[in-house]
C-alpha cells in the first residue's frame, strides 16, 4: 500500500512529521494542500492528514491546474475509465455502453451504483466530460467506448492508470478500494 496507513514500521517518523505539520499555521497547510492539488477546506487535522497521504499521480496534478478535467477518484467517471483501462485492449473495438457500465460497476470505484439511486442520475450522466476537452479521455466512434492514447503524457489511458492508482488507496476512497485485486 502507499502513504503511511496503518500501523507498522517508523511511528517515530511519523509523529515527528505530524507534530510538524501541527506546528504549521491554517494558511500554511493550506497552502501545501494546494501545491499538492489537495482539497484546503476542513479543519487542521483534516488539512494535515491530507498531507500525509501519498501524493496524487502527477499527470492528475498537471491536469488539474492546466484546468482540463480530472474525474474525482470514487466517482463514475473514475469508475468508466478503470473499467475501459482494465477490460479493453487499444487497437481493438470498443465496448458497447451497457458493458462498459456493468464492468465499471464491478469494480465498486464509484461512491454511487452506475445505475443510479432512482432519480435522473446514473453512473453515465457526466460520460460527457470524458469525451470532450483538449485532449479527450475517451472516444466513441460507432458508440464503442475506449481509452485515448494520445497525446504522449496527457492520453485517457495514462489519466486511468493514474485514477486506477488512487483507487486503491483506502484513504481516498472513504476506505473502499478496487476490486480488481491489483497490488500497487
Amino acid at each position: 500500500m502507499c502513504g503511511h496507513e496503518g500501523g507498522g514500521g517508523n511511528g517515530g517518523e511519523d509523529d515527528k512529521e505530524n507534530d510538524e505539520f501541527m506546528s504549521l499555521s491554517l494558511a500554511d497547510l493550506k497552502g501545501r494542500c494546494r501545491g499538492r492539488d489537495e482539497a484546503i477546506t476542513g479543519s487542521k487535522k483534516e488539512l494535515v492528514e491530507r498531507l500525509r497521504w501519498a501524493p496524487k499521480p502527477q499527470i492528475l496534478v498537471d491536469r488539474s491546474r492546466r484546468n482540463q478535467y480530472v474525474p474525482k477518484p470514487n466517482s463514475a467517471n473514475a469508475a468508466l475509465m478503470v473499467a475501459l483501462l482494465l477490460n479493453h485492449t487499444p487497437g481493438e473495438p470498443g465496448m458497447e455502453k451497457e458493458t462498459l457500465m456493468a464492468h465499471a460497476d464491478q469494480l465498486g470505484i464509484s461512491k454511487d451504483p452506475m445505475g443510479g439511486t432512482g432519480g435522473w442520475y446514473d453512473g453515465w450522466s457526466s460520460v460527457k466530460l470524458l469525451v470532450t476537452g483538449d485532449p479527450p479521455l475517451v472516444q466513441y466512434p460507432k458508440r464503442r467506448y475506449s481509452l485515448t492514447t494520445q497525446p504522449p503524457g496527457q492520453s485517457g489511458v495514462e489519466v486511468a492508470k493514474a485514477l486506477h492508482e488512487l483507487a486503491h488507496r483506502p484513504e481516498r476512497m472513504g476506505g473502499a478500494v478496487c476490486s480488481c485485486g491489483a497490488v500497487f
